[in-house]
């Protein structure tokens, strides 16, 4: 259970990164999509929904650092509860 926790949260801060960045660098103008269809360019060009994917890149990296503090204040409170056996 504590590796899928870790995996998760790994896979949380990468993918945030990821859609923080993407948007703003220079493959994201070299796409299959804005070839192929002309109103996919229109609209991912657009710096608002730049910015709404980068902002759900942060919050796929504050819900890593949320599952962080989360997974070592559960830790605590197991190794405390233990120590009142």
């Amino acid at each position: 259970m504590r590796l899928l926790t870790v995996l998760y949260i790994v896979l949380c801060f990468l993918m945030g990164v990821m859609l923080l960045l993407s948007p703003w660098l220079l493959p994201w103008e070299e796409n299959y999509f804005f070839i192929r269809y002309s109103w996919v360019q229109i609209v991912a060009s657009n710096y608002y929904v730049r910015g709404a994917i980068s902002g759900i890149g942060v919050a796929d990296i504050a819900l890593g650092a949320w599952e962080v503090a989360r997974y070592f204040h559960k830790g605590r409170n197991e190794a405390s509860s233990t120590l009142n056996l």
